[in-house]
């Protein structure tokens, strides 16, 4: 019964796959006009020349876009013909498909090398498809399976089911690591210093169909959450090749990566929206010239394109697309990912693979030496435990995280001088001018407590409400107490639910006893548009005494903000504000871990805060040291005089010499 299901559903998804969508050529005089086809439900393929470009569409959509008055023709689609020919050519015989590795001898081959070589590989699956066959994953290092204080990278093939030579390349590749290892310098480097992964295929069903899409009829290229069109990163109603990709991603820390595709010879690099016809670039655009050239320099003939500068271009330049996995990896990753086009065919005959692999071989090493490029290092505080921190390079708009396990770094950068700024919550952030050289540099960091908590006035929402401070509220919603989203302990703030053309406000009035700070940390997400031009429609705002500080909008993730606050009473503003369209994301703004300014001077060893030290000081002191009582963390700061992280006879001893010397 189950193999009859299968079966039905294999048939199923042909059905759909083949009638509804058929490749066409549309004609265009400049690719902007594409902008007026950009609410049907297009499937841009890779063939694109200055004048016409290569889709799938259906009949409904074929025939609107006749009527938007471009000229559009059925064309041939070559991969499948040919995918077809090898069926019929190779039926009934012990070798299917010729050369091309189908999904039971691929799964063969990674079980042998897994077999062969276990001291390095680790062969696993990371979810299934549409139709139950396995997504498999090879992790090639020195350690397999462990997250080392190294550098993690990923290939991933065949995400369009008829795009195959970069499945075949990635079996070449995998046996290349294996069988050089210990043998070829640049090949035990790799794998000693790397934590690598390949995934031959992430769309065997559309393989075995022949099939640009998965066994739903869906084009996984254009399934991911986009920062234009879909900017909610979740898995609800993906498909499950994707959600695997995804989820699989969430407990990895990849620096960089690339996909293979066919149908062109090119390396195209982020972003692929929005759909303007014009260049789009990215905060790192300069790191990922650099990278597609490193992959299309070492090609035989890939930088000699004469449709493309350099055999690179940019995502939104070449073609516009929603939900492509190169941006979705760059934008919620933090994962430097390009496609690589490998190939002006996207099924070749077989008898091409040994050459595509004589071309590729060093394009794909050498791609997978730059994540040695930029800044790397390990943050930890003043006991050597590694922390979560954000690195931020000025000018770049771009943060990144260490690992949350090691404390780890890899941050891309052309050669150059940089300033380089490392944050962490509770800990003094530090800057560092960098010359970043050619093959890396090495920078450790550590992190000390940020003393300028000790004393301060810190609303984290934990008490649960708005309670601790005088909170107003105004707008059309009042802000509300979240448990979902926190940057620490179980609250924050979030703004309240609110429709187009309405606000929710939070505020306060708060005294400064002298010229010093506020700080605070925030999250939104929302409609994305004003990100980069500064005219936000959705959008959280912060205002000091009504002038505006600062205003935030898209998908950013928790983020630290300070500003300048004078002496006397100042009010504090944040607003969630809507336009009257477009909803995006979950719509909202949070707020936690808010450091007012300073209230009044903090003393050290003033324990019970009554603005000076004297006996009083002492018997508490003597109570923790004796365990009489057990001191707060602030307490035990305040007290500890000598700075030991300890409350000892010390400390009373420096108390004593102070009150004596007053």
């Amino acid at each position: 019964m189950k193999n009859i299901y299968i079966l039905f559903y294999s048939l199923f998804g042909l059905i759909f796959s083949f009638s509804d969508r058929f490749l066409v050529e549309i004609e265009f005089s400049y690719i902007q006009e594409l902008n007026k086809l950009k609410h049907l439900d297009i499937h841009y393929d890779h063939h694109r020349t200055k004048k016409s470009i290569h889709a799938f569409v259906d009949e409904e959509i074929f025939e609107e876009i006749k009527l938007n008055g471009f000229k559009i023709q059925h064309i041939d689609n070559h991969a499948h013909n040919y995918f077809k020919e090898l069926q019929n050519q190779t039926n009934n015989t012990q070798n299917p498909l010729l050369e091309y590795h189908n999904y039971n001898e691929l799964t063969n081959f990674l079980e042998n090398i897994a077999n062969q070589y276990p001291e390095i590989t680790y062969l696993y699956s990371i979810g299934q498809s549409v139709e139950g066959r396995e997504l498999w994953m090879m992790n090639i290092s020195d350690n397999p399976g462990v997250n080392e204080i190294e550098p993690e990278f990923k290939y991933i093939a065949n995400m369009h089911g008829d795009e195959v030579v970069g499945r075949e390349l990635s079996l070449y590749l995998i046996e290349w690591l294996c069988e050089n290892y210990g043998l070829n310098t640049r090949a035990t480097n790799l794998v000693n210093n790397v934590d690598i992964y390949i995934m031959p295929t992430m769309n065997p069903d559309g393989f075995e169909m022949g099939s640009r899409y998965n066994a739903n009829g869906i084009d996984l290229n254009r399934d991911f959450p986009d920062q234009f069109e879909d900017p909610n990163n979740s898995i609800y109603g993906r498909q499950p090749e994707t959600i695997a990709v995804m989820e699989w991603s969430w407990q990895h820390n990849f620096v960089l990566s690339a996909n293979m595709h066919g149908g062109a010879l090119v390396a195209n690099y982020p972003f692929d929206g929005p759909y303007s016809g014009y260049y789009s670039a990215s905060p790192d655009d300069d790191m990922f010239v650099y990278l597609a050239l490193e992959y299309s320099d070492n090609h035989p003939t890939m930088h000699e394109s004469n449709s493309f500068n350099n055999g690179i271009t940019n995502g939104a330049e070449w073609y516009a697309l929603d939900g492509g996995m190169q941006d979705w990896n760059y934008v919620w990753e933090n994962d430097f990912d390009i496609t690589l086009e490998q190939s002006q065919e996207k099924w070749p005959d077989a008898s091409e693979l040994n050459q595509f692999w004589d071309e590729h071989q060093e394009p794909l090493i050498s791609y997978m030496e730059q994540i040695f490029q930029g800044i790397h290092g390990i943050v930890t505080d003043e006991q050597g435990n590694s922390i979560l921190a954000d690195i931020i390079v000025e000018g770049i708009d771009k943060p990144i995280i260490t690992d949350e396990e090691n404390g780890d770094y890899y941050r891309l950068l052309i050669p150059g001088n940089y300033t380089i700024s490392y944050h962490s919550f509770g800990y003094e952030s530090q800057t560092h001018e960098i010359n970043v050289l050619d093959g890396g540099t090495e920078l450790n960091i550590i992190l000390v407590e940020d003393q300028s908590l000790i004393g301060a006035e810190i609303e984290d929402f934990e008490s649960g409400g708005f309670s601790s401070y005088d909170w107003q509220f105004s707008g059309n919603s009042n802000w509300t107490i979240n448990q979902s989203e926190v940057l620490e302990g179980n609250y924050s703030a979030k703004s309240g639910q609110i429709s187009h053309s309405q606000n929710s406000i939070l505020s306060i009035e708060y005294e400064a006893v002298e010229d010093s700070e506020i700080r605070f940390y925030r999250k939104v997400s929302c409609e994305n548009i004003g990100s980069t031009t500064g005219n936000y429609y959705d959008y959280l705002l912060f205002e000091i005494n009504g002038v505006e500080q600062g205003r935030w909008a898209g998908e950013q993730d928790w983020s630290i903000e300070n500003y300048f606050v004078y002496q006397g009473l100042n009010e504090f503003k944040w607003t969630y504000i809507k336009d009257s369209g477009v909803a995006s994301g979950q719509d909202a703004a949070w707020l936690d871990f808010v450091i007012l300014p300073i209230s009044q001077t903090v003393i050290l060893g003033d324990l019970n805060s009554d603005q000076e030290i004297n006996i009083v000081d002492i018997v508490l002191l003597v109570n923790y040291i004796l365990g009489t009582t057990n001191p707060t963390a602030e307490i035990a700061e305040l007290g500890d005089l000598n700075a030991d992280n300890i409350l000892n006879i010390l400390d009373v001893v420096i108390i004593v010499n102070l009150i004596l010397a007053d």
